[in-house]
């Protein structure tokens, strides 16, 4: 019997939203209907419970107990900055309730949203303070929203208001809420799909256009990715917005919606289609040498990666924990190899021009998103679940995909200047390096200050131990002051050396990234925080470098970190041959 709740089934769960779905009921019983009777009481427990959703015995369905507004939330936040902003969004409502069109709808929702995020926090407590702050300000934001009658711009695509607003919901809003948890459908779940229009269509598409397919309750929003790591593939100005060239028939969009049920209605696909086009995509012939090479490491990682990543399940051993963490490693190998170093050879030697560097950045997405897809399906299994190296390796995915999106322009560029190039590669191994060398030379000082602590408690011993105990008694309360001068020397330190990690990540701001901070994992674990920072060859051949610094600088242990970092270093740089790919 099953007593997990599989990864797929928790995407479908977190996507409901009382606030944001008109359908939710309809929904959540249609995902409990498929649902093993015994886990409904668990994904009671551990979801609706905390969505305020409860089965209500006389009318016999769910029912919504209501949200947190900013009027009510309790944040349990020092910080002045949070506590202010929250203040003046409050006042601001009364703006939203006045507006009468689309756009400043969107203007008014994306500048709070953005003003909520660029607060940069480094607490764990600050930062679930910050969500709480979006998430309730996005909520009242809602409920005034459903009840707007605003009208919407003309446009070519025929846009509709409930479109509008579905998009505003269950897209731009759910994607801030829910962060590294709003789903779309991937490449590979197409052929899986009921509408005939993602194998007769989508696939095919997907090897000229890069976008990802959206579905809400009503709709199937089909949005494509955004060439400016600033903007969000989800903004609904973005959405909205039209590029005009001059000509009637001539623009371009980042967005269409699919209503399922106009399929069948007579020119209503070629409509689609069309629309479809004016989505930019590849227009460029592309050397068929990256196509083969794409081709190819798209094959390895469904036929050879994948595969290899399932049998960790296999393992049966009363070392689990040692075997899982081996074949991790082996499975990092492969993906280092056979993978990132061919991908990287062919982004330097064989790409011509940007379209072909938008195909490659495209692919290497999807590519990595299918293999983390597999990964969280894994990590339910009762072997994987609180496994911290699954976890950690899952967390370095996660960043590596990031810090693709972070330094896109300083890898998918055509470097026709060594110099620039060598540049790069300097700018992503300094960070890491400076971490290695300040920890290095902070354990030092502590050695040689540790050192002088023991010499003068032997001394303060000997003179203890000595017949001229009153003679030496001044020298041994003068030692007693040194020592605790000493002490107090190795808390600044420890406490000089935490303070400069966090300062040099900071600094590398383009080649790293804090996960918590930007809503990569959660804070689940308000004690440790995780820095990850790029590695390998321009920070594409390897993955991240992953630093885990305890909350409590009482518990920085500078040498624990060292070692982790000289490991994964270590790893990460091992000779592991050519690849037959390379």
């Amino acid at each position: 019997m099953q007593t997990y709740i599989p990864y797929q089934l928790r995407v479908k769960l977190k996507q409901i939203d009382p606030v944001l779905d008109k359908h939710w009921q309809q929904q959540l019983q249609s995902i409990l209907s498929t649902t093993p009777q015994a886990l409904h009481q668990k994904i009671e427990d551990q979801y609706l419970k905390a969505k305020n959703i409860a089965w209500n015995y006389l009318t016999q369905a769910f029912e919504f107990k209501g949200h947190s507004g900013l009027k009510n939330l309790q944040l349990e936040t020092q910080n002045s900055e949070l506590l202010q902003l929250a203040h003046r969004i409050k006042s601001t409502f009364s703006y939203l309730q006045g507006y009468q069109t689309d756009f400043q709808i969107a203007d008014y929702l994306e500048s709070i949203v953005r003003e909520i995020n660029q607060i940069d926090l480094e607490h764990p407590a600050d930062i679930q303070a910050q969500q709480l702050i979006k998430k309730a300000f996005l909520y009242d934001a809602a409920l005034i929203i459903r009840d707007l009658d605003f009208t919407v711009s003309e446009n070519h695509r025929h846009l509709d208001i409930e479109q509008v607003r579905t998009f505003i919901f269950e897209i731009f809003m759910k994607s801030e809420i829910l962060g590294s948890w709003f789903a779309h459908i991937l490449p590979s779940e197409y052929a899986e799909q009921e509408l005939a229009i993602f194998q007769d269509y989508f696939i095919q598409q997907q090897h000229v256009r890069d976008f990802e397919i959206i579905q809400t309750f009503q709709y199937y929003f089909v949005l494509s990715s955004t060439y400016d790591s600033s903007v969000s593939a989800y903004s609904i100005r973005r959405f909205l917005t039209e590029e005009n060239f001059g000509k009637e028939n001539r623009f371009y969009i980042s967005g269409l919606v699919l209503d399922p049920q106009q399929l069948d209605q007579a020119d209503y696909f070629a409509n689609f289609k069309q629309l479809m086009n004016r989505i930019i995509g590849i227009q460029r012939k592309m050397n068929p040498h990256i196509v083969e090479l794409v081709e190819s490491l798209h094959e390895y990682n469904q036929q050879n990666l994948i595969p290899s990543l399932k049998e960790v399940l296999n393992i049966q051993s009363f070392s689990v924990d040692h075997l899982v963490k081996e074949h991790l490693e082996i499975l990092e190998k492969d993906l280092s190899l056979n993978i990132l170093e061919p991908f990287l050879k062919g982004l330097k030697n064989s790409v011509q021009h940007t379209d072909e560097l938008e195909y490659c950045y495209l692919n290497i997405l999807r590519l990595i998103n299918e293999f983390l897809h597999q990964l969280e399906i894994l990590s339910q299994q009762p072997m994987l679940q609180f496994n911290q190296h699954a976890r950690l390796f899952k967390y370095r995915l996660i960043a590596y995909l990031k810090l693709l999106e972070q330094r896109r322009a300083q890898i998918f560029v055509i470097f026709h200047d060594e110099f620039l190039y060598q540049q790069q590669l300097q700018a992503v191994s300094a960070p890491t390096q400076e971490i290695r060398e300040l920890l290095n030379s902070a354990m030092e000082q502590t050695r040689q200050i540790q050192q002088h602590i023991r010499q003068l408690e032997r001394e303060m011993q000997n003179a203890e131990n000595s017949s001229f105990l009153k003679r030496l008694f001044k020298k041994s309360e003068h030692h007693e002051l040194k020592i605790n001068q000493l002490k107090q020397n190795l808390i600044e330190v420890r406490d000089h050396c935490y303070l400069k990690i966090i300062a040099i990540q900071k600094l590398a701001a383009q080649e790293s990234v804090y996960l918590e901070a930007k809503n990569l994992i959660p804070v689940i674990d308000s004690k440790v925080r995780h820095y990850a920072f790029a590695n390998g060859e321009n920070g594409v051949t390897r993955l991240p470098l992953l630093i885990q610094l305890p909350e409590d600088r009482n518990s920085f242990n500078m040498q624990s970190i060292l070692m982790a970092l000289n490991y994964e270093f270590l790893l990460s740089a091992k000779s592991w041959g050519l690849s037959q790919k390379a």
